[in-house]
Formats: C-alpha cells, sequence, structure tokens
C-alpha cells in the first residue's frame, strides 16, 4: 500500500473534489440540452405520434448498440487473452463493462427518473421521476444512467488503457453506442453522459489497481 502523507491525502481529496464539481457541472450543462436533443434525433409520425425505430434492424445501428452488449467484450477480452496470453491483463476488459453495466443498472433503481419515450411516443411534459428507490419494486422503463453507454465507455477505456493507440477509434465507438440509444428516445443526453461518466470511472478504477501495461503488447 503507498503511504501518503497528511498533505498529500488532503491534496487526494481536495482533487477529487475537483472532480466532482466538475462532472456535477458537466452533468447540469449536458442536462440543458436534452429536451432539445430529444426533439432533434427522433423523429414522429405526425398522424400517430409514434417514435420512428425502424432503423433498429440496420446493420449500422445494431452494430453500434452491440459496442453497449457485455458479451461483445468478452469476446474483445477472449481476442486479447489469444493475442496477448495473460488473464491479469485480458480479465479487465471484461470485467470493467461487466461491472459497469451493473452499477448502472442499480443507480436506475436509486435515481427511477424514466426514459423519455414510453410505449414509443414522447412522454409529455418534462422529466418523469418516480419515488426514489422504488425501482427495487418496479424497475420497467428506467433510463438514468444508461447502462449500455456504461458497458460501452467501461470496455472500451479499459481496452484502451492497455492499446493506447486505439484509444480514438474506441472512444468513437462508445460515443456511437450512445448516440443509438438517443435516436430512438430510449435516453436523454444526460443518460448518456452518466452512463458515460460510469463506465470511465470503473475502468479507471481498473487501471490504478493494476501495473502500468507493457507496451510491447500495444498495438
Amino acid at each position: 500500500m503507498t503511504y501518503r502523507s497528511p498533505q498529500q491525502q488532503r491534496q487526494r481529496w481536495l482533487t477529487l473534489y475537483q472532480f466532482g464539481a466538475a462532472f456535477a457541472i458537466a452533468f447540469v450543462i449536458v442536462s440543458l440540452f436534452d429536451f432539445i436533443l430529444l426533439h432533434a434525433l427522433t423523429t414522429s409520425n405526425p398522424e400517430t405520434g409514434l417514435v420512428d425505430r425502424s432503423f433498429e434492424t440496420d446493420d449500422w445501428y445494431t452494430s453500434l448498440r452491440n459496442i453497449g452488449f457485455v458479451g461483445t467484450w468478452g469476446v474483445a477480452a477472449l481476442a486479447f487473452l489469444l493475442y496477448d496470453r495473460n488473464w491479469a491483463r485480458a480479465l479487465p476488459v471484461f470485467l470493467a463493462p461487466l461491472l459497469s453495466g451493473a452499477a448502472a443498472e442499480l443507480l436506475k433503481l436509486v435515481f427511477t427518473r424514466e426514459r423519455p419515450v414510453s410505449d414509443a411516443i414522447i412522454q409529455p411534459g418534462g422529466y418523469h421521476f418516480r419515488f426514489p428507490f422504488s425501482g427495487f419494486i418496479d424497475g420497467h422503463n428506467l433510463g438514468l444512467p444508461s447502462s449500455h453507454t456504461a458497458v460501452a465507455f467501461g470496455g472500451a477505456c479499459m481496452l484502451a488503457y492497455y492499446l493506447p493507440k486505439l484509444r480514438p477509434l474506441l472512444l468513437l465507438l462508445a460515443l456511437g453506442c450512445g448516440y443509438s440509444r438517443m435516436i430512438t428516445g430510449a435516453h436523454f443526453a444526460s443518460d448518456v453522459f452518466l452512463g458515460a461518466l460510469v463506465g470511465w470511472a470503473i475502468a479507471y478504477w481498473f487501471a490504478s489497481t493494476l501495473p502500468k501495461p507493457d507496451r510491447k503488447f500495444a498495438i
């Protein structure tokens, strides 16, 4: 365990508070654009009011959404293991997105903010909240944070730790997953932002507990 002096510990806590404040401010700013982006990115039938989701069967959409599927990162971890032949490096590539998704699902039950679209129709008015923690009784149609985005960023950030030259591509794919959740009305932009933060935080925690990667394995 690394020894830290009282001054170093105070500085560490101050840094954490600053990060927390910065992310809270960013979340508020993103939230200001929630309804603007919701109506800009979704298309509704003027007669029925139903949100167009016909593209959900298209290959491009399925590919982006599956970046937020834990099984995708299981395959990535297996491929990384076959290449790297080191469980200590491959396992976090699977565990980081798995725990990110689980954490996001748990937070949904706590925050209990509903998705912007219910039964394929954009819900009228502003945000729709249920009683806090009531999600443990009924977790249907809860959206904050986006678990797909959390999985995508957990996996992308963890793999980027080992393969830094692929970082731009991996983060672009993770962002694409978040975008895929917004264009169907499944999530607000703030749902996606918080999901990305959850995924990044868990990947960062994994990275902070691991030895620095041997760059001979980096692409």
